[in-house]
């Protein structure tokens, strides 16, 4: 019986070996690519990103550059702080999401719950990184060349509309280094919004009152959207 057996076992090993290859080989560019940083993204616990974001509206023929600085604690606090427009800013504390935008609605900051799709849209990391693999089709994987960085380009499309704040994204990942160098989002409207991210520090040491918003003397808080 021995000698029957290892005969099987070793044809299972070979079989075995083969079906998890197929796997592999089947994988695409853009899955692989997408994979290196999933998993880098999965082992941070913080970040701080430099960013320069420019937001193209094409029914309004409109587009509008901003930057600053994105700081992040997982699982759920945000900051986002413009340095341009300077006096900007959005944070997610972890039981709210404040959004104090002065260059354009002064007198005013709103306040919304840490659920809201507002916080789905400032976390863009988060939504592009930590969502099912297998809620997005992923397509590209060529090679682009992004700020002088060497990076493969990865489309994303969700495949059930409305799960996720936007139709595409379009994700330009490091070859060096396993992070985003540059991110595009489009929503429903077409609007799009281009990010690009300067610097990258994962596991990054953040000031204690980094997610931590004080309402200006005479700001208004709002609770609700326009329109709700």
């Amino acid at each position: 019986m021995a000698h029957s057996f290892a005969p099987r076992f070793a044809c299972a090993v070979v079989v075995g070996s083969l079906v998890t290859l197929r796997t592999i080989s089947a994988q695409s560019p853009a899955e692989t690519a997408y994979d290196r940083v999933a998993k880098a993204w999965a082992a941070h616990t913080s970040l701080e990103s430099h960013f320069e974001q420019k937001i193209t509206n094409p029914l309004l023929g409109k587009s509008a550059t901003s930057r600053g600085t994105f700081q992040q604690q997982k699982p759920n606090k945000i900051s986002i702080t413009f340095t341009d427009p300077v006096g900007d800013r959005i944070v997610g504390d972890g039981t709210s999401l404040w959004v104090y935008l002065p260059s354009s609605t002064p007198g005013q900051v709103l306040k919304l719950p840490a659920n809201a799709d507002g916080a789905m849209v400032a976390d863009l990391l988060g939504q592009l990184f930590e969502a099912p693999k297998k809620s997005f089709a992923f397509t590209g994987g060529e090679s682009a060349t992004i700020e002088g960085r060497a990076t493969h380009r990865v489309l994303m499309t969700p495949r059930i509309a409305n799960t996720v704040p936007f139709q595409k994204a379009t994700l330009w990942l490091d070859d060096a280094e396993p992070r985003p160098a540059r991110i595009q989002v489009v929503d429903a409207q077409g609007v799009e919004r281009t990010i690009t991210l300067t610097t990258w520090t994962p596991n990054a040491v953040l000031p204690t009152n980094a997610f931590v918003f004080s309402v200006p003397k005479g700001v208004k808080v709002i609770t609700k959207l326009p329109g709700a």
